[in-house]
């Protein structure tokens, strides 16, 4: 295994693995259905129904990978409250992905009113936005603060 992928003996953990799908599904959901608005397509919304609800299941490894992770982050200061602020946006992000993609598949097709319709496109915004903070808040972590690194390693290489 190493030989094909050698990138992973590095890793101190698994997280990097399944924290971008869930990202990538959101955000696409939320085109998807601001496609579907605009074209008057409702498979359109059907489709970013689904892929939202796809970015919701790949969330839970992500999100138990990430609380596996954070042994590697310090207990105090500022990177500890970095991590809590990543951590926090992300449970959500998940949380929220799940509840609008119940609410897409199952509330909107029963009730198909304009203010629904209104009040998920909000949540997906919001949920890419939440996202996107969160996201931030983990590349900090790993490129300001080195959490992923395994410092011993990357100065032998020098």
């Amino acid at each position: 295994m190493g030989a094909l992928f050698p990138g992973l003996k590095g890793m101190l953990n698994y997280h990097p693995l399944f924290v971008h799908l869930p990202i990538g599904m959101w955000t696409a959901a939320l085109l998807f259905e601001l496609m579907s608005l605009a074209m008057r397509r409702e498979t359109l919304h059907r489709t970013g129904c689904a892929v939202l609800a796809l970015g919701a299941l790949l969330a839970v490894p992500a999100v138990m990978s990430g609380w596996s992770a954070e042994a590697a982050v310090p207990a105090t200061g500022a990177v500890h409250d970095v991590k809590e602020t990543h951590e926090n946006l992300m449970v959500t992000s998940s949380i929220l992905s799940g509840i609008l993609a119940a609410v897409g598949l199952f509330v909107l097709p029963r009730r198909p009113q304009a203010s629904a319709r209104a009040a998920f496109v909000a949540g997906l915004v919001l949920l890419a936005v939440l996202a996107a903070a969160g996201a931030d808040r983990g590349a900090m972590l790993v490129y300001h603060y080195g959490t992923a690194v395994d410092w011993s390693a990357a100065q032998s290489q020098k």
